[in-house]
């Protein structure tokens, strides 16, 4: 399933995009008022990727495997998340209050867990205007609802293909996931009405836009470089009306509401372009290499930019000068540069792990306790 022939360098491309643009609103950039629209195009992504795997690994072997699955999302998403989450709290401990600390470590041990959001939006975390100085593991709320996603849908997924078999399984599951983001969508503006902080932590309200995602990845197959032309035309849209957004969009949007729409039809828009144009219609900018490769670490670097931010920000007596954001920007590209170089790539491709499906989930299972040992220790201990 690592097969390069299905590589597509226009996702790896809208990968670098999204965490761009997280990162320079995080960071306060001049002129990127709304980029924390940024996650919404990683959900579509991460929906569209993940589809696509299961997608081909049915059509190939007649099945699907839960324990492959896992063992993939294991060896990707574990190792940094455990070691970010274990570094945040030594980090907010050193810098900041003894109780700012304690507070951190309480939301580290919900983190740790993949359940980050719902402690978040339990809380009453405002994710634009927090009373109080927003949590250093607050970015790990996003990949709690993927991880969230990832339990679900691949259940689905087999449950669908497996019970449903005299019909076509890309139908059946093209109908499924368009009830899915249907309902989902319906329930996200219902929902950004009544309770904004659940509508914006909710993997309810979320759904839809991995779901997004996901009913390209299945119908891909119908598409896949049939109009190069249109192709690049629909991409070419879909990246206006995210620039455009960026712009256009602040702090004071209804968020997610109605407003995320924008965001993630243009995504759907750059994902149905690409496969219209094939994947070796790319050139140019997308396949240019810096772009690809703030794609390969754009999971790294957005793990790794929060905490720099949040710690860097609540120690500072004053509002930080765009000279000192920028240099603390630089030096959360170089941490996660390192770090996809020393854990994240050589543990995703270990060829031992890959081989060794036990060893990985029990590397899992030892990340998990580990982190969750040494962030219980502090707040016992400080």
């Amino acid at each position: 399933m690592t097969s390069r022939s299905w590589f597509r360098a226009d996702v790896q491309a809208l990968r670098a995009l999204a965490v761009v643009l997280v990162v320079l609103y995080h960071f306060g950039v001049p002129g990127i008022r709304g980029g924390f629209f940024g996650v919404d195009v990683f959900f579509v992504i991460s929906g569209f990727v993940i589809t696509q795997v299961l997608v081909r690994e049915f059509a190939t072997t007649n099945g699907t495997s839960l324990l492959d699955f896992y063992g993939r999302r294991i060896r990707r998403i574990l190792p940094m998340a455990a070691m970010v989450a274990v570094a945040s709290v030594f980090l907010t401990y050193h810098y900041l209050a003894y109780v700012t600390g304690a507070v951190n470590a309480h939301d580290a041990l919900w983190v740790t867990l993949f359940s980050g959001n719902f402690h978040f939006a339990a809380l009453g975390t405002n994710y634009f205007t927090a009373a109080q100085p927003p949590s250093t593991l607050q970015q790990y709320w996003s990949l709690a609802v993927e991880e969230q996603f990832y339990f679900v849908w691949p259940v689905l997924f087999l449950l669908c293909t497996r019970l449903l078999r005299r019909w076509d399984f890309k139908r059946v599951l093209t109908v499924v996931l368009s009830v899915i983001v249907v309902s989902s969508f319906i329930w996200c503006v219902v929902e950004s009405h009544s309770s904004l902080t659940w509508a914006f932590f909710s993997p309810l309200t979320r759904a839809w836009e991995l779901g997004c995602g996901a009913l390209i990845a299945v119908t891909e197959s119908w598409f896949v470089g049939r109009s190069p032309r249109a192709g690049a035309v629909l991409g070419g849209l879909g990246v206006a009306v995210l620039l455009a957004c960026t712009w256009f969009y602040t702090a004071a949007t209804v968020w997610p509401g109605s407003a995320v729409a924008a965001p993630v039809l243009a995504t759907t828009a750059i994902l149905v372009g690409g496969t219209l144009v094939g994947p070796g219609g790319f050139s140019g900018l997308v396949t240019w290499r810096p772009v690809q490769w703030v794609g390969d670490i754009s999971y790294s670097w957005y793990l790794v930019h929060w905490p720099i931010v949040a710690v860097a920000t609540q120690y500072s007596f004053s509002a930080l000068p765009l000279k000192s954001r920028l240099e603390l920007l630089a030096l959360s590209l170089v941490i996660a540069a390192v770090a996809y170089y020393l854990i994240d790539r050589p543990i995703r491709r270990s060829r031992f792990l890959l081989q060794h499906r036990g060893w990985t989930y029990a590397m899992g299972g030892f990340l998990i306790v580990a982190a969750y040992g040494v962030i219980s220790w502090h707040l016992t201990h400080y």
